[in-house]
């Protein structure tokens, strides 16, 4: 099953978990780019996590940056389903997902665009959402001195 993914936050290189750890070995080597829109944090427990949010086009947006990814041969359905589930997507109930697995327009410097699929958050935005201008989630938490969700150093999770 061939896919390919653009991952902005707990599921990157950047961070160590049980979902990176079971899913990047069956993806290609990671590329650096970035879809418009803005990032978020989430605070859960002890941990953070980010939440993209898509900005209509024409309209003024920010850049989140994050890594494409392409599926390798060993990737499955199985594989799949484990990325829904850990990013709270049920692609039969949407209503009730926190996040959406959608196809974006990824930006890869050198290398021009890529569709790929990514999670959007599928939920409003709400003042306990911390704001993250720079659209870098790994830059984020490490210039605060955070831990992201499931890395193993506070939480549990995410992209």
């Amino acid at each position: 099953m061939k896919k390919r993914f653009f991952f902005y936050g707990t599921l990157t290189h950047a961070h160590d978990n049980p979902v990176t750890r079971a899913v990047l070995p069956l993806l290609g080597p990671a590329r650096r780019g970035w879809v418009r829109g803005r990032l978020h944090a989430v605070r859960h427990g002890e941990g953070w996590y980010p939440v993209l949010t898509p900005v209509s086009a024409g309209r003024v947006s920010g850049r989140v940056f994050g890594y494409v990814y392409d599926s390798g041969s060993r990737f499955t359905r199985a594989t799949l389903r484990l990325l829904d589930s850990y990013e709270n997507c049920d692609p039969r109930r949407p209503a009730r997902s926190e996040y959406r697995r959608r196809t974006v327009t990824v930006h890869v410097p050198g290398q021009g665009t890529v569709r790929a699929d990514a999670y959007l958050f599928n939920r409003p935005l709400h003042p306990g959402l911390c704001p993250i201008p720079g659209g870098d989630f790994a830059a984020f938490i490490a210039a605060r001195g955070l831990s992201a969700l499931g890395s193993g150093r506070a939480g549990a999770r995410r992209r």
